[in-house]
């Protein structure tokens, strides 16, 4: 069974084969430049480069396969950003109409979860810490299509909280990588946390907390004119982020014992965050680093999961 997917659902437009659960070609146009000189997405011009990308990758994808060896179209329905969005949902629903194939319009978010098990079986129940831009939720999957949100943010996803983060310091953007570049050469000296917010749900997330400790520290800095250490400053955020993250992953492991557990989303590709995730589970899945931004093999993946039963 060859599974093509569509992901469409920000600001990568992205195309994928899969057969069975073995990955065959996948290619991805990202648009991030375009956005760094805006400090982040913008939604029109992200549709409309999402229109352009996507002719490229139907010529590309003429060259992988002859198109009527295709058994399954898949796409990403939401939730992402309208425009966005409906680029992908009219291709797929003209290639399968066009086929006369079947089409799956799959979740963004349970495509994330799946990622982690690209060319590898699922195993359920699994509890799942979903960490991106836009995102930031923990799932308890007792399968694929019996799922429940157990935590989530109650104000910024953590990947906007590094985004702010980094902007605040002058690092630029996206923020995620900068910062985990400085906190892997500098972690050893700098082992300081911040404050831990507290929420009202045991399970629930507050990054904005922390992003507002660093950002008071920065003025207060530059209003006496104080030099700011952005090295320490980014170092003793991401500590606090990966305490933070390990705090709320063991309260919910000892809560619903799953058989195991999974890292996913953009902040997934973060180096420290990864090396402590590993050592919570014996089942520890992350997805392999060309997985964990916005991609079609993952929907590709979740289109499998839910068609083999």
């Amino acid at each position: 069974m060859i599974i093509f997917a569509i992901e469409s659902s920000h600001d990568d437009t992205s195309f994928a084969l899969m057969e069975n659960n073995k990955p065959i070609w996948m290619k991805t146009i990202s648009q991030i430049e375009v956005h760094k000189k805006y400090g982040g997405t913008v939604p029109e011009i992200a549709s409309r480069l999402h229109t352009l990308n996507i002719g490229k990758l139907i010529e590309e994808l003429k060259t992988q396969i002859n198109l009527f060896r295709i058994d399954v179209v898949a796409y990403t329905k939401g939730p992402g950003l309208i425009g966005s969005l409906h680029v992908g949902y009219v291709i797929a629903n003209s290639l399968a109409l066009y086929l006369n194939k079947p089409i799956l319009p799959l979740n963004h978010l349970d495509g994330h979860f799946m990622s982690a098990f690209v060319g590898k079986d699922a195993i359920f129940p699994s509890l799942a810490l979903i960490v991106s831009g836009g995102h930031s939720q923990m799932v308890y999957y007792k399968s694929v299509d019996d799922a429940k949100i157990v935590g989530e943010t109650q104000d910024d996803a953590v990947g906007e909280a590094y985004d702010k983060v980094a902007r605040k310091l002058g690092l630029g953007f996206p923020g995620g990588n900068l910062i985990d570049k400085i906190w892997i050469t500098n972690n050893k000296k700098y082992t300081n946390t911040m404050t831990i917010p507290k929420t009202e749900g045991e399970l629930d997330f507050s990054f904005s907390g922390i992003k507002t400790q660093i950002t008071n520290e920065v003025n207060s800095c530059e209003m006496v004119k104080k030099a700011i250490d952005k090295k320490q400053l980014a170092t003793e955020f991401q500590n606090t982020i990966i305490k933070y993250l390990k705090n709320k992953m063991e309260l919910a492991i000892a809560k619903y014992k799953p058989k195991s557990i999974v890292l996913c989303g953009g902040v997934s590709a973060n180096k420290g965050i990864r090396k402590m995730f590993e050592q919570l589970h014996e089942n520890a899945f992350i997805p392999d680093m060309e997985y964990t931004t916005d991609n079609a093999m993952m929907i590709a993946r979740l289109a499998y999961e839910k068609i083999k039963k």
